[in-house]
């Protein structure tokens, strides 16, 4: 899941008590009277927005300023004036606009003009996932001379540093997200039905695996099949996942090699979704026996902790990866699956058929 808490930025709004500050680092002139009525009319309307980036002394590093469509709310342009920065500050910035733009003010597509010279900025957009729409002539006037600029944009779904990858299998579609290094989501969709998140639905669509209603494809349509090495902007970690939920679905495959990142996890949710995993393919135990394992076989504490590991099993992440389909009711009931009881059923009978027989 995206990350976009502002405790985790490095970029913040610009406050009225900044107009010395951007004043004085050449991002704004005239009168300082004057440069805070222009960072009032920014921060007054829901068509800009404007951050600002400093150092530890407070001295302006980068101010960022954004547009929003007159036609369309759903495209905005980014405008951004630098200092002598680090490649990797102007990196992380433009990621954390990114990431607001997307996922705080909910655009489809974000636009930045790049000056002639300014390579730096040209390639922290590059590396975080822009491409080069047109070249403006004149665009830009400095100094009374005008010259040529780059237009750059880039799509919310082409989100280089987070996205999705979609596994099709018999019953439904497995939604696998992540980032490089990492993968921290797996859902269960079904066929004919609408994605509800947001995000997931875009990227469904910008892959064309949604019908004209906006729901998912049926099982036989060929557009499920892609190779998602052959996709740039899919992050290697998720295209590693979803090739090995392509093999464990076709039974070609019975444990998993993926780095998953349980950040909002708590210390207890980690010892269950850990015993979990050790449950082998095909086998099944019940809620009470993970809980007999976390309290040394004590019963009587395994049955006040039951319900808790139901809880936690509902709350894994990453179904199937964590194998919390394999812990059912003592009674042998099916129960407590976040994909849902059918999902369930089909995965243990396809992995209880499997063990009987050769895996490959």
């Amino acid at each position: 899941m995206i990350n976009v808490h502002p405790d985790n930025s490095i970029i913040r709004h610009v406050r009225l008590s900044d107009g010395k500050i951007l004043r004085d680092a050449g991002f704004m002139s005239g009168p300082l009277s004057e440069v805070e009525s222009r960072i009032r009319h920014l921060t007054s309307t829901d068509m800009t927005d404007a951050f600002i980036v400093t150092d530890e002394e407070n001295n302006a590093k980068i101010f960022i300023r954004l547009y929003t469509g007159t036609v369309d709310m759903s495209r905005l342009s980014m405008h951004i004036n630098h200092n002598d920065v680090s490649y990797d500050l102007l990196y992380r910035c433009v990621d954390d606009v990114i990431k607001h733009v997307f996922f705080v003010r909910k655009a489809h597509k974000l636009s930045a003009i790049v000056t002639s010279g300014d390579e730096l900025y040209e390639r922290a957009l590059a590396e975080n996932g822009f491409i080069q729409e047109a070249i403006l002539h004149d665009e830009v006037n400095i100094d009374g001379k005008y010259s040529d600029a780059g237009l750059f944009y880039i799509l919310k779904p082409q989100y280089t540093a987070y996205n999705y990858a979609f596994v099709a299998f018999q019953r439904g579609v497995v939604a696998v997200g992540g980032t490089d290094s990492y993968v921290d989501d797996v859902r269960f969709l079904s066929y004919g039905a609408r994605i509800e998140d947001e995000f997931i639905f875009e990227c469904a669509d910008y892959l064309g695996i949604l019908a004209d209603d906006g729901t998912l494809l049926p099982r036989a349509s060929d557009d499920y099949d892609m190779d998602y090495r052959d996709i740039p902007y899919i992050p290697q970690e998720v295209v590693r996942a979803s090739e090995e939920l392509k093999e464990y679905f076709i039974k070609k495959r019975d444990t998993f090699d993926i780095n998953v990142d349980f950040h909002d996890a708590t210390e207890f949710q980690l010892k269950v979704w850990n015993e979990i995993k050790k449950v082998p393919y095909g086998a099944t135990v019940s809620y009470e026996d993970i809980a007999l394992r976390l309290t040394d076989n004590d019963m009587k504490k395994a049955r006040r902790l039951t319900r808790a590991v139901g809880s936690a099993c509902s709350e894994n992440p990453v179904p199937i990866i964590i194998p919390c389909h394999r812990v059912i009711g003592k009674n042998g009931m099916l129960m407590g699956f976040s994909g849902g009881i059918e999902f369930k059923d089909f995965l243990l009978q396809n992995e209880l058929f499997s063990a009987a027989l050769p895996l490959y």
